[in-house]
């Protein structure tokens, strides 16, 4: 077991309580009830949409350090965190930061950013190093140091958002030729997957010495708090091919970047992805599987209890999403060992749902 203290927090003041029911998750147990997080899937990315400000592009607001820490700091005003949902400042350039990391030129607009790919031949792959000097690196470098500097006591300051496999990989090819590289080149596929990744053990140890210095537990855009190391697994790309190549292409990867980590939680993205499920399941280290099910003909979370109780006969834990409106019918076909519920319910409505969740 780490020997992390664990924060203290003025504006939450039953975090050891949170804590120890996420640590229970992280087991398949349950203590007096399911941990819950007030807010859905992907909130982070609706936050702090276009402002007025002194910026010129999207971009000059995206890698405005002192902007992202004090608009996350401001959203603290009058904010009640109940149960599970914590404080937490990660430093933010997307989901393709990593690809920055590289050197990958990229789009910035009001939500996201995206990158244009760069690897035109698989036989004469570009070097691919990390930029520890470019301004993308020093950028969330600058943001997390000075989210340090203001968190103590306040919030958590948790790692950029990473990933370095095959969804890095396929930042650098595009979509179409990657789905070709799996059926004509996966072994050329597989080195430049590696070469992406080759650098990611030594950048993730660098932003977890920085936050474990000022005594930061291990904590992400997923908002689960850890005392040991903690990852978010992810493989996007994986509803666009067969379980024969994801497992021939993908797992590789995907076991060499969980053999890292003490907690593993695997970012299920829809169905297409989910299809994968026996593979992810023999992960090492996997402790969980956030099950994302999408919108519109997708989004009724009744639907996929099979799927629910197949990861958790698995003995893993399961984030789900569901809507307020659907607790009740979920509770009374789910077992609630090893369930983490995410769910966007207004602050007034928030203690009925705790003192229901009570009684699961």
């Amino acid at each position: 077991m780490s020997t992390v203290t664990t924060p203290k927090f003025s504006c939450k003041p039953d975090f050891d309580e949170c804590l120890a029911r996420i640590e229970a998750w992280y087991e398949q147990k349950l203590l007096d009830r399911p941990p819950v997080r007030f807010s859905h899937h992907n909130i982070e990315y609706e936050r702090h949409r276009t402002v007025q400000g002194p910026w010129k592009t999207p971009k000059d607001r995206w890698l405005d350090v002192e902007f992202q820490v004090s608009a996350f700091i401001e959203s603290l005003k009058g904010t009640t965190f109940l149960a599970e949902t914590f404080p937490v400042f990660w430093p933010n350039l997307s989901a393709v930061v990593y690809n920055l990391f590289l050197g990958q030129e990229a789009r910035f607009d009001d939500v996201t950013v995206w990158v244009t790919p760069c690897v035109e031949d698989l036989e004469k792959p570009p070097e691919l190093r990390v930029q520890w000097d470019n301004i993308y690196f020093r950028t969330v470098e600058a943001m997390t140091r000075r989210a340090l500097e203001l968190a103590e006591g306040r919030f958590l300051v948790g790692y950029t958002d990473m990933y370095a496999g095959v969804d890095c990989t396929l930042g650098l090819r595009g979509m179409e030729q990657m789905c070709l590289d799996v059926l004509f080149q996966p072994d050329a596929l597989r080195r430049l997957i590696n070469m992406a990744w080759q650098e990611y053990p030594a950048v993730y140890q660098h932003f977890d010495q920085m936050l474990k210095s000022h005594g930061q537990l291990s904590i992400t855009w997923m908002n689960l708090p850890s005392r040991e190391t903690f990852n978010v697994l992810a493989c996007d790309f994986a509803t666009n091919i067969s379980r024969e190549h994801f497992d021939a292409v993908c797992m590789p990867i995907l076991r060499r970047e969980a053999s890292l980590f003490t907690h593993n939680v695997f970012h299920v993205d829809g169905r297409g992805v989910a299809r994968h499920i026996d593979s992810i399941l023999t992960l090492p280290n996997l402790v969980g599987v956030q099950w994302v099910q999408g919108y519109g003909a997708a989004q009724p979370i009744l639907q996929w209890i099979p799927l629910i109780e197949k990861i958790q006969q698995a003995g893993k834990s399961v984030i789900v999403d569901l809507q307020p409106e659907e607790l009740e019918p979920f509770m009374r076909r789910v077992d609630p060992r090893g369930i983490m519920l995410w769910i966007p319910a207004e602050p007034k409505d928030q203690p009925e749902i705790l003192q229901k969740l009570k009684r699961w």
